[in-house]
């Protein structure tokens, strides 16, 4: 049985798009026969299975920025390295790439890396970071972006434009547009008393993700409500500016779901918004989920995959990062074309969302079973 070693920061019940990723293709990996096992940081030292996959947390010791570390974590990547056949790094992650820096690649004869965002913050360490990412890069023999516009616009990525394959993230899109009415009446229930139209947000409330200009939007196009899902450390501050703007009789916090009603939510809006701000929205698999729901979105140009998959005019708008008077504008425009039936959703989602989930597995599958015929390097 081949082995696949998936070194990421987090993983499953941590929430997060590259978590979301990384946890779709462990189990599509370990559904197809694959040993699975995970190395990721948290809150404490353990060890479990979650379907089918084996997964090692690490705790995390400190944090830098957003970057969680633990020297430990070395220790453990040597262990299961040794054992692996296929490694792949979620990436930016400091102590993976640290881990094939200092440790290197054990028995793996193929390293991949999923790099998803280049790193930004903090900023007086992203300068030594994107060096030490280069040399991380060198020793990976297959480097994945997801879109061809992240490569183009990322200063780590662009130079090796030669060696990136791009494989779109993907999501289920039978999971989005296939949702039972009573999961429907149940995220309805949440939102007893917010009017139609309603503008949906999901994702976590941080500073990149730009809510705060979506709740200025909001406050220039009064017919329309916001229902925003997640959780994070600026919660109080938007309920705070909801308030001090008038509207938050029509702006719904709602913590994060669990999944069986997550998909529903999506049909209780009308459109979708991720208004991020920053190049961190690397992808916002979010907005591929909103089209498989068959909903418009606004996404905002980053030079990223927020600019990929919302094809302008043809799926949804895409505005200026930080512009609320453009954000209000296409929010207005949109509005007219939101009122579809269940039927019609359902098709739409069909053509506007070519980015699947099996079609990425299956993708992702094809690189685990192919070999590079590389040796693996002598045990320390």
């Amino acid at each position: 049985m081949r082995r696949l070693l998936v070194v990421n920061k987090a993983y499953w019940p941590h929430l997060g798009g590259v978590e979301t990723v990384a946890r779709q293709l462990a189990e599509g990996a370990a559904n197809a026969g694959f040993h699975v096992e995970v190395l990721c940081l948290g809150e404490k030292d353990a060890e479990e299975e979650i379907n089918g996959v084996t997964v090692h947390r690490v705790w995390t010791v400190l944090r830098v920025g957003s970057a969680p570390l633990a020297w430990r974590f070395l220790e453990k990547y040597s262990e299961l390295a040794a054992k692996a056949d296929v490694i792949h790094f979620h990436t930016p992650n400091p102590m993976g790439e640290l881990a094939l820096l200092l440790k290197g690649r054990g028995h793996a004869e193929k390293v991949i890396c999923t790099y998803h965002s280049d790193p930004l913050k903090p900023k007086w360490a992203a300068g030594a970071y994107q060096r030490l990412l280069r040399l991380f890069l060198d020793r990976c023999d297959t480097v994945v972006a997801t879109s061809p516009n992240y490569i183009q616009s990322s200063q780590v990525l662009k130079p090796i434009e030669n060696r990136c394959t791009v494989i779109p993230l993907g999501v289920d899109v039978e999971r989005f547009s296939n949702v039972s009415r009573e999961a429907v009446a149940q995220c309805e229930s949440m939102l007893e008393g917010l009017p139609r139209l309603r503008v949906l947000f999901v994702g976590r409330l941080v500073y990149y993700k730009g809510v705060d200009v979506l709740l200025k939007a909001l406050a220039a196009v009064p017919d329309v409500s916001a229902i925003l899902v997640g959780e994070g450390p600026l919660k109080s501050d938007l309920k705070e500016l909801a308030g001090r703007l008038g509207i938050a009789p029509r702006v719904r916090f709602l913590d994060p779901l669990p999944d069986d009603l997550y998909p529903a939510i999506y049909h209780c809006a009308d459109l979708f918004a991720l208004p991020s701000v920053e190049r961190t929205e690397a992808f916002g698999i979010v907005g591929l989920e909103a089209l498989a729901a068959g909903l418009p979105i606004i996404t905002t140009e980053l030079g990223t995959g927020t600019s990929y998959y919302n094809r302008n005019g043809i799926t949804g708008l895409v505005v200026e990062a930080g512009n609320a008077e453009s954000l209000s504008e296409a929010i207005l425009k949109l509005v007219t074309f939101t009122r579809k039936s269940d039927a019609a959703r359902q098709k739409d989602s069909t053509h506007a969302n070519p980015m699947t989930l099996e079609k990425m597995s299956g993708e992702y599958l094809g690189l685990f079973k192919t070999s590079t015929g590389k040796k693996q390097e002598p045990e320390e």
